[in-house]
């Protein structure tokens, strides 16, 4: 893998920003689905003006009703004060922690994290022998298999990658199919995000034996079969690049061409 000055682009975490968005959006949601179930009950219930007779807020009248005054007494009403008021508290205090959410969003500040948005380029290697496929994983000195891939330097091309990487980590000239391209996004550590670009690639010379004479990052190399590779990769998300490789190597007759 070269080790040469990379391009990163940074991005803020949002998760917390998008949690406080959310809980202040449903709590608001939340109030007007009260008030609208309040006069909906009413409604259903049958408490209008006109089937009410003049002293029915009238606590030492027969047709004294406490819910109808509750919520039908005009701005007298306890409730309509005590909606009001809690509405304008409540709303000072979504744009007050929108502002200061905000603020910590845009100078990056203790509820967030920096992370390092990094791109690599690798291929799914095959070839064809003795009427057979298979396919090159490399085993890393990290101790995990996986398909050859590495990170992008400035200026490169996502194809101009994958070929260095792929001379840098096993000594092979390959043969770049660009019409496979699959993209694979997960987190390598909590500081990083990055996307891979697998494309299909198969050896100039088939009996050209991999090795790394770069850093000496992979610990051995193993051409194995399509379903034993799939059982020795580590990595779902390789696994699953590798499953699209064989379907697409097979969907277009590439197995076939190369007997």
């Amino acid at each position: 893998m070269s080790q040469k000055k990379r391009k990163y682009k940074y991005v803020i975490a949002r998760s917390f920003y998008s949690r406080i968005t959310f809980y202040v959006f449903i709590s608001i949601f939340l109030i007007f689905f009260f008030i609208i179930s309040c006069f909906g009950f009413s409604y259903l219930a049958g408490l209008t003006t006109r089937e009410f007779p003049a002293d029915v807020c009238e606590t030492s009248s027969e047709n004294f009703n406490a819910f109808y005054c509750l919520l039908f007494n005009g701005k007298d009403s306890q409730f309509y004060d005590l909606l009001y008021y809690s509405f304008i508290v409540f709303a000072i205090l979504c744009v007050l922690a929108l502002i200061i959410v905000n603020v910590f969003y845009i100078t990056n500040g203790f509820y967030f994290t920096r992370l390092v948005k990094e791109k690599s380029c690798g291929a799914v290697i095959y070839k064809r022998e003795n009427s057979k496929t298979y396919f090159l994983l490399l085993k890393m000195n990290y101790g995990h298999t996986s398909l050859c891939k590495g990170h992008q330097e400035e200026g490169e091309s996502d194809e101009e990658t994958a070929i260095r990487e792929i001379k840098e980590e096993t000594n092979l000239d390959v043969k770049l199919n660009t019409d496979f391209k699959v993209k694979i996004t997960y987190q390598p550590n909590e500081l990083a995000i990055k996307d891979v670009y697998f494309y299909l690639a198969t050896p100039k010379d088939q009996k050209a034996i991999p090795q790394d004479l770069h850093d000496e990052e992979v610990n051995s190399f193993e051409w194995c079969e399509y379903e034993e590779a799939l059982f020795k990769i580590t990595y779902d998300s390789d696994r699953n690049v590798l499953k699209k490789a064989h379907t697409y190597i097979e969907l277009h007759n590439l197995i076939k061409n190369k007997d």
